[in-house]
């Protein structure tokens, strides 16, 4: 690749990782208003918030895979052009079922680019000191972009309707389709690598039923035997995942990682920073404008201190 390109490349799928990670955050700030438009219910609220996520958790590790297969780039556009219409069709959903299925297939389009847009980083950029400032500005993406998504709703909402936090996709994904047209390069296909479908339902299967536990034990009135069962069957398919890709030879996730104590502590302290940024943001968000009264702009710029943290330390 000509060396006055790579840069492009990495603009280009810094581009299209802010897009995945703002979405995971950018209704916060637009649920108050989203909730009363669309009259959906609690239960319905907390799937409009998390399909998203859990979805993406669950296709990401096995989509990763099949780019190896079918080619990063290929993979990468693919997830950007139904990633385009699923934000179309969540901007004008009629009802929370709508929703909730367009946020599905936008954590599809996500799953489809997210592992696409770092492995096409780590191919462009040769030199091992660009590649680590490459890598570090994408972590700063990957975080402050998450960290932007109630600033970002809240600056949409001040003007026009919810479902104007997913139409703000579409430019910047026909922008990054464009540019990745013409910068990104096709690389050879590595064909031993096969799409694991059942491990990835698998995942799917166990986050879903754990969050559902979780959500049931919360709820004013729980039910205790929906909750266990909920959890009894997440922890048993996460079970069954780790079980499986332990006996693969070609596993979704390797395992033996995590014998690395410096790797493991690694993944413990970005997950902890992760579920605290997000949790916060979440019960912050919804305290400022249901009980405070703010507007989702002042709710937003509340949580500014977040984002501009992120992307100083990222790199």
């Amino acid at each position: 690749m000509p060396p006055r390109n790579r840069w492009l490349v990495l603009a280009t799928v810094s581009s299209a990782l802010f897009l995945i990670v703002i979405d995971m955050t950018v209704l916060y700030t637009a649920l108050p208003r989203l909730t009363h438009d669309l009259a959906a219910t609690a239960i319905e609220k907390l799937w409009i918030v998390n399909a998203y996520p859990l979805v993406v958790a669950g296709l990401l590790p096995g989509l990763g895979g099949l780019g190896d297969r079918v080619g990063h780039k290929r993979m990468f556009m693919s997830g950007l052009a139904v990633f385009g219409i699923a934000s179309l069709v969540a901007a004008f959903s009629p009802t929370p079922e709508a929703l909730i299925a367009a946020r599905v297939l936008l954590a599809i389009g996500a799953a489809m680019m997210m592992p696409a847009t770092l492995s096409l980083i780590r191919l462009t950029f040769t030199d091992e000191s660009e590649r680590a400032f490459a890598i570090g500005i994408w972590a700063a993406v990957a975080s402050g972009g998450a960290a932007m998504g109630p600033i970002v709703g809240g600056v949409m909402l001040e003007w026009f309707w919810w479902g104007s936090v997913f139409l703000i996709n579409v430019p910047i994904v026909l922008c990054a389709l464009l540019a990745g047209a013409f910068v990104l390069v096709n690389r050879r296909p590595e064909n031993t690598h096969p799409f694991d479908l059942i491990g990835s339902a698998q995942v799917m299967v166990g986050l879903v039923g754990l969050v559902y536990a979780i959500k049931e034990v919360a709820n004013r009135d729980p039910s205790l035997l929906a909750s266990s069962i909920a959890l009894v069957i997440g922890g048993l398919a996460l079970a069954t995942f780790v079980r499986r890709q332990r006996r693969s030879a070609h596993p979704l996730i390797d395992f033996e990682l995590f014998r690395n104590a410096r790797f493991t502590s690694g993944v413990v302290a970005a997950l902890v920073a992760s579920a605290a940024l997000i949790g916060v943001e979440l019960v912050f968000s919804q305290r400022l404008q249901l009980v405070l009264g703010l507007s989702p702009l002042e709710a937003g710029l509340m949580i500014l201190p977040i984002p501009a943290a992120s992307f100083i330390a990222g790199p």
